[in-house]
């Protein structure tokens, strides 16, 4: 790495982190060392020498370390890079975290939303050629980006993150395509809200675990917190159902039309007019409709599945037939059926009658938007 222009900062290794070879390993390291470096005794002040066209930089400061780290701090490397005008390789002002991969034709950045609010930031990245590309993990969508600069040896761009969103910014090593012509559009659609699916709603429970069949909600709400216990413990799938009507003003052939369901606990699955549009499992909540919304007589179903802990927790309010003195129950060895009236059974209990509910269902709301 040296004789080919790398920059190295810290002391000389002593021995290998491995055992392979040991431990003619160590004396191979040691030698190595004492060959690029020339000495094991650490200068006293910042020292600069160079080997093939690659530069080390140690003594000082430079071989100073973190309490129980074996490399320099963050910050006096940090300031080393500075000073060789080596720029971040990513920089962002928001709550992003990302990482790099570089392969023959990319340079690939994964950069993520760790957050459960939206940002909005202009991230810069340290490459200098290609017209950056979006690719979307979720729904498999890839464009090129209008809205970006490139300066100094960073591309800067405009990026929206939904909560807990995550993006993949591809740069082509072979991307001849000049800058789009269009540059006043933006990276990123803008929605607009046409109307919101209020009123009731017809929502259908799996009996066999505990829910009613058919019920009205007449707003949608957490099934955790409803008076129905059949519904408050409820753990599986529920449909909801509802006819709804375009507004007027809302044209489907000029204008993109989107579903937004607000919010789910955890996962939902879209069938309108009775075309499946598929599974939505992570924020943002919002899937194209254009193809097959009408302007009358619409017919939405969404079937919305949460997770186990709520079923669990109301099994424990009612009376323990599990094991007991490490003992299975009669009527499981039996093959007869319960009696206590539970819908579970676990060989530990992990949850308690007192544990706190898991927030489930579609709590919405749910509305309609439009993009251009």
């Amino acid at each position: 790495m040296l004789k080919n222009g790398a920059r190295i900062i810290g002391a000389p290794p002593v021995k290998s982190p491995g055992l392979a070879g040991y431990p003619g390993c160590d004396s191979e390291v040691e030698k190595l060392a004492l060959q690029i470096w020339g000495t094991f005794d650490i200068p006293g002040e910042e020292t600069e020498t160079h080997y093939g066209q690659g530069n080390l930089f140690w003594g000082g400061t430079y071989c100073k370390t973190d309490s129980g780290e074996i490399f320099p701090s963050y910050k006096v490397t940090e300031n080393l890079l500075k000073k060789l005008n080596v720029s971040e390789d990513f920089s962002a002002s928001g709550s992003l975290r990302y990482t790099h991969r570089i392969t023959e034709e990319h340079d690939i950045y994964f950069v993520s939303n760790r957050t459960d609010t939206t940002v909005e930031d202009i991230c810069a990245f340290r490459v200098r050629q290609g017209v950056p590309e979006i690719w979307d993990p979720v729904t498999g969508e890839t464009r090129f980006l209008t809205d970006f600069k490139s300066e100094k040896g960073l591309t800067s761009i405009p990026l929206h993150f939904d909560r807990h969103q995550s993006y993949f910014i591809v740069f082509s090593h072979s991307n001849k395509q000049e800058r789009p012509k269009d540059i006043s559009k933006p990276n990123f659609p803008v929605f607009k809200t046409t109307e919101i699916l209020e009123g009731k709603w017809q929502v259908s429970f799996d009996a066999k675990w505990g829910g009613p069949e058919n019920i009205t909600f007449d707003s949608l709400t957490d099934w955790s917190v409803n008076q129905n216990e059949g519904i408050k413990y409820y753990s599986g799938m529920a449909k909801y159902s509802k006819t709804f009507d375009l507004e007027s003003s809302v044209n489907s052939s000029k204008n993109s039309v989107y579903l937004n369901l607000g919010e789910v606990k955890n996962m939902a699955r879209i069938t309108l007019n009775g075309k499946n549009l598929g599974i939505l499992w992570t924020s943002p909540w919002r899937l194209n409709i254009s193809e097959v919304i009408k302007n009358k007589g619409n017919k939405l179903e969404i079937e919305v599945v949460n997770l186990w802990g709520n079923r669990l927790t109301g099994d424990e309010q009612l009376p323990d037939d599990g094991v007991k003195d490490g003992e299975w129950p009669a009527w499981l060895l039996n093959d007869e059926p319960r009696t206590s009236g539970r819908f579970t059974f676990a060989p530990r209990r992990f949850y308690q009658k007192d544990s706190p509910l898991q927030s489930s269902g579609l709590m919405g709301p749910v509305y309609i938007e439009v993009s251009e």
